[in-house]
């Protein structure tokens, strides 16, 4: 009897495994970027950094400037959310070999909640870094469950985004005071993240403005703190809506 319960263990054991290690497959081969993040190496990244891993074919200036760029994203981060929540593994890509490899696509970078950030060829700027990292601390700031819900509107966070990478084809750079719009805060801000992406393949003013709608609701609110406080309340359970039209949001 005893003889048999251990096989029944071990045929147990072994099927576990062989599950595990299929979804582990089907993971590489369905989203090759995620199992990078899991395993670097496998892809052919190399460390460049603490949880920062480069294409063998990036330069050094491009290595230089991503590791100063993640060095110092944390105390920008912190301006507007009290602290730096998120750790983030970062890949960043110098090739199209390295891009095709783990089925980037076009984007020039992709968060993947609080986790991982993949950068394309097109994403080694400061400004695209940032501006990846800023939803990668939204997200760690809001935790996984409030994340998935959508508790955060997508044109709040990418309008975040925008404004803590100081992103200067959306803001204007040379207006005097606040709140240095490019654009007006007449017309629709999708709060689906997939129906954002869309829209603003078709309409560039998008990002331009979500930017100056949270810009505007900012500067009324006490300033860059005031987008953490909102993100860590809603956190606790309450409702953004209710907490951004109180201050005067739309």
């Amino acid at each position: 009897m005893a003889r048999k319960t251990i096989r029944r263990w071990r045929w147990a054991l072994f099927g576990l495994g062989a599950l595990i290690a299929g979804g582990a497959g089907a993971v590489a081969l369905a989203e090759p970027a995620v199992a990078a993040l899991v395993c670097p190496s496998c892809y052919g990244f190399a460390a460049i950094g603490p949880r920062l891993y480069a294409d063998p074919a990036m330069s050094e200036e491009a290595r230089v400037m991503l590791r100063r760029t993640v060095a110092e994203a944390p105390a920008r981060l912190a301006l507007f959310f009290g602290s730096a929540a998120s750790t983030p593994m970062v890949l960043a890509c110098a090739s199209t070999a390295c891009q095709t490899r783990i089925r980037g696509g076009g984007a020039r970078g992709m968060a993947y909640g609080s986790f991982g950030l993949r950068l394309s060829p097109a994403g080694l700027d400061p400004t695209i870094v940032v501006h990846e990292m800023t939803h990668m601390e939204l997200a760690a700031h809001l935790g996984l469950r409030r994340t998935a819900a959508g508790s955060v509107p997508a044109w709040f966070d990418e309008g975040v985004a925008v404004i803590v990478s100081d992103d200067a084809r959306y803001l204007d750079h040379d207006a005097e005071g606040a709140p240095r719009c490019r654009t007006g805060l007449d017309g629709p801000v999708p709060d689906d993240p997939r129906a954002f992406r869309h829209s603003a393949l078709a309409a560039t003013p998008l990002y331009s403005r979500a930017a100056c709608r949270v810009l505007t609701w900012m500067n009324a609110t006490g300033g860059p703190p005031a987008v953490g406080r909102l993100v860590d309340a809603v956190a606790r359970g309450e409702r953004f809506a209710d907490l951004y039209e109180d201050k005067g949001g739309w």
